[in-house]
């Protein structure tokens, strides 16, 4: 919010230089983020958080400037009016529907209107404040909002029927012209202002341009209300409509200031000649908003802050900030005003007796009482160190949104779960896998010739469960495309390939001390059927991995072009690990090697054949290797041959060839069981 420091100084007269008051500001809890420069004097920038509604204007920052400095805040106000309805309820009249997203709603009338520009001052304050000038009538509303925070409306009374305003939710199809001149369909839950028979404006956001005030408007009505601030909030993002009355409503105004603005705007309209004020005031009111009382114990106060301060002292803070305490049986009881509905418990007047007192002021001391050891969260334990694997394989890590539209990267095994109240269909779900995510990030490196590309990212992805329930998992997911060394002048180096995935997939499951894992398979429409597996752990499904189909990744454009990717369930990763790290000392024995090439049915896969060598091989197979896989010449349609490394070691003696031949034999009538044949 933009506050120019002479219309401040208007209501408190300070002096510090904008640079002490800024400071002050921030410390006590509305960060100025920059001093700028208006007509000829400072204006200040200042971030005002979403409980601190009241402090969204100019009187609103001044009366923490007043607590802050101990000076006495003047008020805007005008002398109150008359409360009772008088010739204005003869003009109009007002009826609630909804009082639960209304609970106030008053309006005044103005006569003999003379629309015009408004007064040079006034101009250049909005103009100061961000807010482009209008017209006299319409910056008087835009004034009043501005310096006490309560948003107002003026409507052309002669384009209402008889007067008469209803607030009530929009019907189903109901549609309104906006005073930006774009035509909007209402929904059920958004609260609108009709006359008795359509919308006039959607309440709490923007008017509309049937009754707006022009240069022929002689009578206006002008609107003061209290809107419930999630309705307002969730009709703006609706509509994808943010105005400076929606944001202050979103953040709850004074609903005991409603009829008060009203006041100060026929004032300001009276004093600048630009209408007559009709005595009464049509003020609706079924649900009134009562203060509070909340009590503070000073030790409670002292042992929050950290202080040794007074009763006294307590009440004289609180007291400067407008809020009636008093001392009662040892505590201090504060009615609290409508126009503060953040403070609710005995904390929260703490915190405003610190504020004012000043957060620079508490002295610095050492912790009292047991400390624990810290450490990192479980999910932290879990995910650093598949983190540490994917740098070390030399991916980068990336952190992408949750939300997203529906696409052809979804994983089809999971329901997505839709968002009540999109924004827009681009966030209108949450992801049910990390794969799309990561490709988001693809295409735009690959649009901005970024053509290598090795990335992972571990976050949570969500799913609908057929009972209705909603799931969230952890998981790590990687995408690879492009050379796995950049070119240079005397060489060019291969593309990143399953094998490339399959070697990442490695270094993740030896970061979590899983040993032994099962290739099968994978049947995914995302997926390459040729060039895509299914990894395996004791028999459970842990992730998977391979190249994404080339037709999905002609949908996303992107052709001539390998892409691999991968995504894993970290719980089920991590209950498989071993957290021990056994030492085994440098073999004392030679091995044995032994190569051998067998002929294998197509449909018999690989894991297959290594799990059956690797049983028959028994206790002496230390490892076994593939190192060629050939079709072609001498070896029949639908099989392939494949070439095996074998070694063999004792840890207790020198093996014999004998032995070795004996276990390369066994190993071989194993194979055959799946129809396959030495290669001779």
């Amino acid at each position: 919010m933009r506050v120019p420091i002479g219309w401040l100084k208007e209501y408190v007269e300070v002096q510090a230089s904008p640079e002490e008051l800024a400071h002050r500001l921030t410390m006590a809890g509305l960060e100025v983020e920059a001093i700028e420069q208006g007509d000829g004097q400072p204006v200040l920038n200042v971030k005002v958080t979403p409980n601190r509604g009241d402090c969204l204007s100019i009187v609103g920052v001044a009366r923490e400037v007043a607590a802050l400095y101990g000076l006495p805040l003047r008020h805007p106000m005008p002398a109150a009016l008359s409360t009772d309805p008088g010739e204005a309820a003869q003009l109009a009249r007002v009826e609630i529907i909804d009082p639960d997203l209304c609970p106030r709603y008053a309006a005044r009338i103005v006569l003999d209107v003379r629309v015009a520009p408004s007064p040079a001052w006034m101009q250049q304050r909005l103009l100061d404040a961000g807010m482009r000038p209008i017209n006299n009538v319409v910056d008087v509303t835009n004034y009043v909002m501005l310096e006490l925070g309560q948003p107002l409306h003026a409507f052309d009374l002669d384009l209402i029927p008889q007067g008469h305003i209803v607030v009530r939710r929009a019907r189903p199809g109901e549609r309104i012209v906006t005073l930006d001149g774009v035509e909007r369909e209402l929904q059920p839950e958004m609260l609108a202002i009709c006359d008795a028979t359509h919308p006039m404006a959607i309440a709490g956001v923007m008017g509309g341009s049937e009754t707006e005030v022009t240069d022929s408007t002689r009578r206006v009505l002008l609107e003061s209300a209290h809107f419930h601030p999630t309705s307002i909030r969730r009709t703006s993002q609706r509509l994808q409509l943010s105005t400076e009355a929606s944001y202050r409503f979103e953040r709850v105004v004074d609903p005991g200031g409603v009829v008060a603005a009203l006041d100060r705007a026929c004032a300001l309209l009276a004093q600048i000649g630009a209408g007559v004020p009709v005595p009464g005031v049509v003020d609706v009111y079924p649900r009134p908003v009562e203060e509070r009382t909340v009590t503070l114990r000073p030790e409670r106060c002292n042992l929050l802050l950290g202080l040794q301060l007074d009763a006294e002292t307590m009440v004289d803070c609180l007291r400067r900030l407008q809020l009636p305490a008093e001392r009662r049986d040892g505590k201090i009881v504060v009615r609290v005003p409508t126009f503060r509905p953040d403070l609710r418990i005995e904390e929260d007047l703490a915190e405003e007796v610190g504020r004012v007192y000043g957060y620079e002021n508490i002295p610095e001391r050492l912790p009292f009482g047991h400390t624990h050891r810290g450490g990192d969260s479980p999910n932290t334990r879990l995910i650093r160190p598949l983190q540490e694997a994917f740098v070390r394989a030399g991916l980068v890590e990336v952190h992408t949104h949750t939300l997203r539209a529906p696409g052809p990267l979804d994983d089809p095994h999971r329901v997505a779960v839709r968002v009540r109240n999109a924004a827009s269909e681009e966030l209108s779900t949450l992801r049910n896998s990390l794969i799309p995510s990561m490709m988001d990030v693809v295409l735009h490196n690959l649009a901005r010739r970024q053509t290598e590309i090795f990335l992972f990212e571990v976050g949570a992805v969500f799913a609908q469960l057929p009972d209705g329930e909603y799931e969230e998992r952890l998981k790590a997911g990687f995408v690879l495309t492009g050379s796995v060394f950049p070119p240079s002048w005397d060489a060019r180096y291969p593309a990143a390939d399953f094998f490339t995935a399959k070697g990442v997939v490695q270094v993740l499951l030896e970061a979590v001390g899983i040993e032994t894992a099962e290739y099968l398979p994978l049947s995914d429409p995302r997926f390459h059927p040729g060039r895509s597996a299914r990894v395996l752990v004791q028999g459970r499904e842990v992730g998977i991995f391979g190249e994404l189909h080339p037709e999905v990744l002609e949908q996303l454009d992107i052709t001539r072009r390998s892409v691999l990717a991968g995504e894993f369930d970290v719980e089920a990763l991590w209950s498989f690990a071993s957290a021990r790290t056994r030492y085994e000392p440098l073999p004392r024995y030679p091995a044995v090697l032994r190569d051998i090439a067998v002929v294998v049915p197509e449909e018999v896969p690989y894991q297959t054949v290594e799990n059956t060598v690797r049983e028959a091989g028994g206790a002496l197979l230390e490892s076994v290797k593939l190192f060629d896989v050939y079709r072609g010449e001498r070896i029949p349609a639908g099989s392939r041959s494949l070439a095996l490394s074998l070694t063999f070691r004792s840890p207790e003696r020198t093996l014999t060839d004998a032995e070795v031949d004996a276990v390369v034999d066994g190993i071989v009538r194993a194979l055959e069981q799946h129809g396959a044949r030495l290669r001779t």
